[in-house]
């Protein structure tokens, strides 16, 4: 049963405010939305540059020192650089948005994380992140203690269970925590743009019956992600089908390249954001430019006038953003286990209400009605009182009706059974060899067992083969040798069936 859109997203009701922030090597984005009810606005977005440091080759310039020599000097003052950028940058942005009420989701891009897909058993489903803790040093090159990691469940796949880790380094978050820090904000959460762009697509086109593909381009990286959103009744099941980063020396050569153009061949949608015209334009379907649909114009269309995008770069600080709002798809954070508290709720203040008014008024319901229920119920139990004998009578007669099935069916498989123990018995005592000794025999559902000894365990395989009685004989358990040069063994055949004689014409 397919739902109303507005009756299924009731539950998210409620008025939040939330920031997302989206940190690039050279660029800073925030948006700040607002919900009222059911209704999202955008209430700001602004973007600042970060002025890159000065590298290796600008200092050695300056002091004539050989360049790999000031290595260290160069990584210090252009991390001291950057965090003076990033600093100022936040100062600037203060006064858009409320440190202390609105919560604050942080986004970093695709290549500055780890995405894997994993393969655990299923003993694991019930323990997916204590096995991740000990299963994490083994599949990346990173102790435990030097990343934060979260994950994403797929469910069953095949025999294994699915899981999409996501992983980044401490020493990559760890500047930008403490400028936010030093103004006293702690961020809710912490994700990379594969889940950000994965629910502002969600937000913005949520009825996706089929596979869909979204294509991103920035700084020179291709950024894909694949996404599937099913429906079952109430329930919406977001799926993430891959991702992949590339940069654009791996695009131009051939491996990269066909990574595209086979995730591209997954999906009969596809979705763009950034400069990804060309890109496009590049791959032909039936002699024509691959068509695509623009993310930012189904953001302004989804938004219907409270606000309108001016940047594909706002794009992944609104998918963060969302979190915050209790309109997320996928909930992906990297300071989950540092405490971050998460703003994503599934139950609201409004929903909460709701449902005190509803309890409220089927009490009163139910009150209003109580001689009216207590007289059905004095009836119905008359109704009973008059059928009760007949009833007893009825399970009576079942009773014996099925004491007498069972009966029947005893005799008539005694029947059919008879003098299989004694063919059984004639056959073992004409094949076995005069050396070997039977010790034990079971035979059941034209299954026989049999243990013993025997000079040569082996050889008595193929003699109780060539038994027109026997088949599938082979070792049970393994076989032993005692101090008397005999093997202990234990076998296993079944009863051949009798095959159906063919009736001449």
């Amino acid at each position: 049963m397919n739902l109303p859109p507005w009756l299924h997203n009731l539950y998210r009701a409620d008025f939040l405010r939330s920031v997302g922030l989206y940190i690039m090597r050279d660029h800073l984005v925030l948006v700040r939305m607002r919900k009222n009810f059911l209704r999202l606005s955008l209430a700001e977005q602004e973007a600042r540059e970060l002025p890159l440091g000065e590298n290796q080759q600008a200092i050695s310039e300056l002091t004539g020192w050989i360049a790999e020599d000031i290595r260290e000097i160069a990584l210090r003052a252009e991390t001291d650089s950057r965090e003076r950028a990033l600093r100022q940058a936040i100062v600037s942005l203060l006064p858009h948005f409320s440190a202390g009420k609105d919560s604050l989701y942080v986004c970093v891009p695709q290549e500055q994380a780890i995405v894997q897909k994993l393969f655990l058993p299923q003993a694991a489903e019930n323990n997916l992140r204590q096995v991740l803790e000990y299963e994490i040093e083994r599949q990346l090159p990173f102790r435990r203690d030097e990343i934060y990691f979260d994950f994403i469940p797929l469910g069953k796949q095949g025999d294994k269970i699915g899981v999409y880790l996501f992983a980044i380094p401490k020493k990559s978050l760890v500047h930008i925590l403490d400028v936010l820090g030093s103004f006293d904000i702690r961020p809710n959460g912490v994700e990379t743009t594969v889940t950000a762009m994965a629910n502002y697509l969600l937000f913005c086109r949520g009825d996706l019956g089929s596979p869909a593909v979204v294509v991103g381009r920035q700084n020179e990286a291709w950024e894909m992600v694949g996404i599937r959103n099913g429906v079952n009744g109430w329930k919406h099941n977001p799926e993430l089908l891959f991702s992949h980063s590339l940069q654009q020396a791996d695009w131009a050569q051939g491996p990269g390249r066909e990574i595209l153009q086979e995730c591209l061949a997954k999906s009969p949608m596809f979705f763009g954001w950034g400069e990804v015209e060309g890109f496009f334009s590049s791959l032909s379907q039936d002699g024509a430019p691959l068509k695509y649909e623009d993310l930012v114009a189904a953001g302004n269309q989804r938004l219907a006038g409270s606000g309108n995008l001016a940047h594909p770069q706002v794009l992944p600080a609104f998918g963060a953003a969302l979190r915050g709002l209790r309109e997320a798809s996928f909930t992906v954070n990297f300071l989950r286990q540092e405490g971050a508290v998460d703003g994503g709720k599934a139950f609201s203040g409004i929903n909460a209400a709701l449902l005190g008014l509803l309890l409220i008024s089927a009490v009163a319901l139910g009150v209003s009605y109580p001689i009216k229920d207590e007289i059905r119920l004095r009836q119905l139990q008359k109704e009973n009182q008059k059928l009760a004998p007949a009833v007893e009578a009825v399970r009576r007669e079942e009773t014996e009706l099925q004491k007498a099935r069972k009966e029947v069916s005893f005799f008539a498989d005694f029947d059919q059974r008879k003098g299989e123990v004694l063919r059984v018995l004639d056959e073992l005592s004409k094949t076995v060899p005069t050396s070997a000794y039977l010790s034990n025999l079971r035979y059941r559902s034209r299954n026989l067992e049999i243990q013993g000894s025997a000079e040569n365990a082996s050889a008595l395989i193929p003699v109780l083969e060539r038994s027109p009685l026997f088949e599938n004989v082979g070792f049970n358990a393994p076989s032993n040798r005692g101090r008397d040069n005999r093997e202990t063994f234990s076998l296993k055949a079944d009863i051949e069936k009798p095959k159906e004689k063919a009736t001449k014409p």
